[in-house]
């Protein structure tokens, strides 16, 4: 017995001392990864005569990039059939990048590689091409290459000079469009009650819990706009390919009877159906197109030269940074869920997003604000609180200036509301003004199993519980509450932009319109994008000479340490271990429709949110 005891231990001492000695090398490994990492300098990047600017997007354009996080990077991984890592690209970088580059005499051309790029908004992508075209007016070329184009990659190729397919591709447009799941049916079958209240005939978040499908009047407003932004897209197109091809809005956007008669015209050869409908100029693979290129170098006596987007980035100053001492205005970027408390910077929080817009109010040298806004709304309560942050910073005598990016609307037309001025773009989704709440108790799925819920409670207040059936009398003290809160809603609209309440409430009821529509309807004063924002806050300011300042929540060196190694180990993960994206994007579906349920926190239960802002 004393011999097995003695074994054990030494047994024990053995793991511990492996464990030990794997900890500390790793701690080790660490150390030196990061004293190597601080000592090594940057190569300096240098622009080679006649180079190529490569844009070679491989992840999503965003309007603001997130900070990285250990966990939501290790769900990516996880949630990612990609081995490579999905990147983050911030539209104004972008943008700096392009008009730099225009004006930069060692840089000849663009090239557009697509095949990477996940997702980017409709006016992001406009936003692009203008620069695009802003480039081409220098004399530069713009040469757009992908194996296969999405509706995404094509908006943005269409701004090229020359648009490359690769032989065995296809150009794949298949329109605007908002589907949900409705949960009414499941519902009654969970024996789960859902207790609604609402006010606006097109508030439409809570329909798929009161009936299987989408009600006649959400199928009117969503087709209106989605038309809209569906015309947009095919006349912008058409605007850019009308000198190099022979496009039509039938080559966009053709009957099913269309399209397959002109694919069994091409034998089923969906790259020779693109070609000859004008989408595309030429069907090379990116070898052949490569080889183009270094030809025609060698033609005109240069090297072929490619110079990659975070290369020459690296050599541009950075963003709203300058040394002066001039005036300032401030930039304050919110997107994301509006929530209440404090939020990270992928929401906007009543709390922390109140703190930026208090920074700008206590700095002496700030004078206009810049508010980018893209969120479909949230909480009224958390709304409200920053609204209340607005009207303090134009009471001290500061222009505010709120820029709507791809959506702004129900809780950030809340917010929005109280700016000196609002600028949208064309195909911003906004307005959904309206209110809700909702309630779901289970008492009679529980009572199926003989679960029953009795007690004793000093008021009848007491008695709201989940478990328990809904008092009526409260059930109506509750939509009290919601009417109350979008008479206040159609007020806070009416006093900021000096309309009267008849005429708000004859454009709101919750309903979405886009950019163009709400410049028409006195909901928005001016189409243009974030640059046209700062010039507008810069008249309103009375400014000649100013800079722009971004103000933003910064993470502590000690978290941006750890997140930054953590990250890398992540990217180590076997595919083995990864989720299949088809199973992901149904549960991200699913996660999207039920967040009043588990995410949404307003303390009073009424929510300014328009969920068909998100479209397909």
């Amino acid at each position: 017995m004393k011999q097995i005891y003695s074994w054990l231990k030494k047994l024990a001492q053995l793991i511990n001392f492996t464990r030990l000695f794997i900890v500390n090398t790793i701690f080790l490994i660490i150390i030196i990864l990061i004293v190597v990492a601080i000592n090594v300098d940057e190569q300096q990047v240098a622009i080679a005569d006649n180079s190529i600017l490569h844009l070679n997007f491989q992840g999503n354009i965003v309007e603001q990039k997130q900070p990285v996080d250990f966990s939501s990077e290790l769900s990516k991984q996880l949630l990612s059939a990609q081995q490579s890592q999905v990147n983050e690209y911030q539209i104004d970088e972008i943008l700096q990048v392009i008009r730099y580059a225009q004006d930069e005499p060692k840089i000849k051309s663009i090239l557009l590689e697509l095949d990477g790029l996940s997702s980017a908004s409709l006016n992001h992508l406009t936003d692009i091409g203008k620069a695009l075209n802003e480039f081409k007016e220098k004399g530069k070329a713009v040469t757009a290459i992908s194996d296969n184009y999405s509706q995404t990659q094509y908006l943005l190729a269409s701004f090229a000079d020359k648009i490359y397919l690769n032989p065995q591709g296809l150009v794949f447009l298949q329109g605007f469009s908002v589907y949900r799941l409705y949960f009414k049916e499941a519902l009654d079958n969970l024996l789960i009650t859902p207790h609604i209240f609402k006010v606006g005939t097109y508030k439409s978040f809570v329909e798929p819990f009161t009936q299987n499908q989408m009600s006649k009047e959400s199928k009117l407003a969503n087709r209106h706009w989605l038309n809209q932004l569906w015309q947009n897209y095919i006349a912008t197109v058409i605007s850019e390919r009308k000198d190099k091809s022979t496009i039509t809005a039938q080559s966009l956007s053709p009957s099913l009877a269309q399209l397959k008669s002109a694919l069994q015209n091409t034998g089923g050869d969906t790259a020779q159906y693109a070609k000859q409908a004008g989408l595309v100029d030429f069907l090379n693979n990116r070898f052949e197109i490569i080889t183009k290129f270094k030809e025609q170098a060698k033609s005109d006596g240069t090297d072929f030269n490619l110079l990659g987007y975070d290369d020459y980035q690296s050599t541009l100053p950075r963003l709203y940074e300058s040394p002066s001492s001039h005036d300032q205005i401030a930039l304050i970027h919110g997107s994301g869920e509006i929530l209440a408390g404090e939020q990270n910077r992928d929401a906007i929080g009543g709390d922390s997003f109140s703190q930026l817009l208090e920074k700008a109010l206590n700095n002496n040298r700030v004078k206009a604000v810049v508010i980018r806004l893209d969120t479909p709304g949230g909480s009224a309560f958390a709304s409200e609180k920053i609204r209340q942050q607005v009207l303090a910073l134009k009471k001290a005598g500061k222009k505010v200036v709120v820029s709507m990016g791809s959506v702004t609307a129900s809780g950030g037309y809340w917010i929005a509301s109280a700016a000196d001025h609002i600028v949208a773009s064309p195909t911003t989704l906004t307005g959904s003004i309206g209110i809700f709440g909702m309630f779901a108790s289970a008492e009679k799925a529980l009572n199926k199993f003989g679960i029953y819920n009795d007690g004793v409670g000093t008021s009848e207040l007491s008695t709201i519980d989940p478990t328990r059936a809904l008092n009526p009398d409260l059930a109506e003290i509750m939509q009290i509450g919601i009417e109350h809160g979008y008479q206040q809603f159609l007020t806070i609209v009416a006093d900021g932009r000096d309309m009267s309440l008849v005429e708000v409430d004859n454009v709101a009821q919750g309903r979405v319109w886009t950019g163009i529509d709400a410049q028409q309807r006195g909901l928005v004063d001016q189409l243009g994008n974030l640059q046209d924002a700062i010039t507008q806050a810069a008249e309103l300011a009375q400014l000649t000479q100013y800079e722009v300042k971004e103000i933003a929540p910064a993470l502590s060196t000690k978290q941006q340490l750890l997140n930054d190694l953590f990250t890398s180990a992540v990217q180590f993960l076997p595919q083995g271990v990864q989720i299949s994206p088809v199973l992901y994007q149904a549960i991200n579906s699913l996660q999207s429709q039920t967040a009043i349920l588990t995410k949404f926190n307003d303390p009073q239960g009424r929510y300014a949110y328009c969920p068909m802002c998100i479209i397909n």
